[in-house]
């Protein structure tokens, strides 16, 4: 594949995953025509989630979007989430995951498009009950960690719908989860020998540029974009399910 569809294609995945996660559905099938479909793909693909999710938290964190001490504790549980996850994915066939999306999907749409009584900006922070926020940081990285595509709009969305965080607030801690999550796969894939650098840093250099224009454009009007954003990730989401095994 030409280096610079590359480059384009990582902007357009940045451009995505810096809003509202699951760029990866752009990148790995991308990533696929130009090296090769399954663990090379997904190896060289984290290169390009650590380089977007690093981008869009710097982004998040200097606009003062971040609460660290909630943030790396969200990161801590996903990560164990994460562990059970992957310790169970053997033993779960593939197919039931792609049929509890295949309902899910229509039910996120539903909950993107009651944008005024889920998607307003609250003005007052609330502190999220613990078990909600222990809940959805288990729950996402377990999803993360046994299926895992559009995990990280899976951390957005269990982050703000289901603790009383600020919009911009959810967006940078599942942005620090992406970055823990991305970099730990990175390294297992890394010393497999599945990672192309090449091939990851020149699409890298697209997404850098796109997420951070999509984390910089997010923190200015994050109540209009995240609905067309959530939508169009959702859509792919499903077409993926449908079309692809």
């Amino acid at each position: 594949m030409d280096n610079y569809l590359l480059t384009l294609m990582g902007f357009l995945t940045g451009l995505i995953d810096s809003v509202v996660g699951g760029g990866g559905l752009i990148s790995v099938p991308t990533l696929s025509i130009a090296l090769t479909p399954g663990p090379h793909a997904i190896g060289t693909n984290k290169v390009v989630g650590v380089i977007s999710a690093v981008i869009a938290l710097i982004v998040y964190s200097r606009k003062g979007h971040m609460k660290w001490k909630d943030g790396l504790s969200f990161c801590v549980v996903c990560m164990l989430g994460s562990f059970l996850g992957s310790s169970l994915a053997p033993y779960v066939p593939k197919e039931f995951f792609r049929y509890m999306l295949l309902v899910m999907c229509p039910i996120i749409l539903w909950i993107v498009y009651q944008k005024d009584r889920f998607f307003k900006e609250r003005e007052n922070f609330i502190k999220p009950h613990p078990g909600f926020f222990f809940l959805g940081a288990i729950l996402s990285g377990f999803y993360d960690g046994i299926f895992g595509p559009g995990g990280g709009t899976f951390m957005f969305l269990s982050l703000f719908l289901g603790t009383g965080y600020p919009l911009l607030t959810a967006m940078a801690i599942s942005k620090l989860a992406n970055t823990f999550s991305a970099g730990t796969a990175l390294t297992t894939y890394a010393l497999n020998g599945y990672v192309h650098w090449r091939e990851g840093w020149i699409m890298s250099l697209g997404v850098a540029v796109g997420a951070f224009i999509g984390a910089t454009y997010a923190s200015k009007a994050a109540a209009k974009i995240i609905r067309p954003m959530l939508t169009f990730i959702v859509l792919l989401l499903m077409v993926k399910m449908i079309w692809f095994s």
